[in-house]
Formats: C-alpha cells, structure tokens, sequence
C-alpha cells in the first residue's frame, strides 16, 4: 500500500546512511513517495546545462513541456549507485509498460571523469534505453553543487577516505511547468509499486 507523505516542517537528519549518501535531504520517514507540492514554497528547478551520454546538448530549457526523473550518479561510486542505478532502470521498465511520458535524467556528480564515453558506457551496462534516460555531464563541479543545492535541497561533499561522494539518493520528478512534485525513495528503500502507481496518478491527472 503506498504511504504518501507531505513535507511540512520537517528537520535536518543527519544519520548512518542518511548522513554519508543522502546529501543533508529531510527525511522521508517510512514512506516511499513525498509530495513536495504541499511544501509552503515552490521547489523549482534551478537553470542547468550540459550534454548527454551521445554529446547531444541538454538544459532546464530543453526539459520544459516535458515529465522527467532525475537523480545524482557517478560511474566509479562504489556504494548507494550500485542500488539507485538498477532501481531506476526497474522504474524505466514500468514507465515504458505503462506507456507513461517520463524522461529520466541522471546527473553525474563527477563530471571531470565521466565523460560522455563514460557515462554510454555506464548506461549499457545496466542495459538503460537512451532513448528516454539521459546521463548527463559537461559542468563543473560547483555547478551540479549549486544545481543540487537549489533544486534538491541536498549537498554534495567528497568523501576521500572512502573514495566515495556523498549525494542524493531520491529520485525527483519534475513537471512541465520546471517545478519538482515529487521525491520517491531512490536506494535500499525504493517501492517499484508504490513509485510507479503515483507516477501514473500524477501525470494523468494532470492531463485531464
């Protein structure tokens, strides 16, 4: 059954898992999908640029009219990525079985590694359809901190000793209109059921 939760005055927390990948982002308590619509402010996504796994360029602007997903990668992370990834192509299957209008969108939080090769590489690897996830790279690294600062509300920090990155481990889903509306949980506590139903919910209401 899905537990969909609304953000509310909701505090910092800073633990185990949520301290070392969740980049500083409010709890989500014991629910798979949050409705980031009741927040008393908008989330609205911050203005971006880069290029794709193919180098096609990619933007906020090029985004606009359209459902996406985005979440943070990197291709050498050897923790929460070897769980997000494969949960995200699960959810890329269902949005394509339930012929859903959903880009997804995955910026890597280690641009000067990986490179477009890199990232085609990466995407192959888990067997994602490019037609509809993009891997994107092509800024600097203060320019994804800033972006997922001010569109996630979450950080980034390197994390040497472990030769990590600490990131973001939701998926977020934005709406035509450049507004988030949704964050679902990304890592060990991704719901396929519960994400891909409020998914179908979301974007056909919108449409009627």
């Amino acid at each position: 059954m899905k537990k969909l939760i609304a953000i509310g005055w909701m505090t910092v927390l800073l633990s185990g898992c949520s301290f070392l990948y969740g980049g500083g982002e409010e709890p989500m308590g014991d629910s798979s999908v949050v409705d980031v619509t009741s927040s008393e402010d908008t989330w609205e996504v911050a203005p971006f640029e880069g290029v794709t796994q193919d180098g096609s360029p990619i933007s906020d602007e090029s985004l606009e009219g359209e459902w996406w997903i985005s979440k943070t990668v990197f291709t050498r992370c050897p923790t929460v990525c070897n769980t997000m990834t494969p949960n995200m192509k699960k959810l890329q299957d269902a949005i394509q079985d339930r012929d859903l209008p959903i880009r997804i969108v995955s910026f890597t939080v280690d641009p000067d590694f990986d490179t477009p090769e890199r990232l085609e590489d990466y995407l192959e690897a888990y067997e994602g359809d490019g037609d509809t996830w993009d891997f994107v790279t092509g800024y600097s690294d203060e320019e994804i901190e800033s972006y997922v600062d001010e569109t996630y509300r979450a950080s980034i920090a390197p994390l040497p000793e472990q030769d990590d990155i600490m990131h973001p481990t939701r998926f977020y889903l934005a709406g035509p209109d450049g507004h988030l509306v949704r964050m679902y949980s990304g890592d060990e506590s991704f719901d396929l059921d519960d994400t891909i139903e409020d998914l179908e919910q979301v974007v056909t209401e919108s449409s009627d």
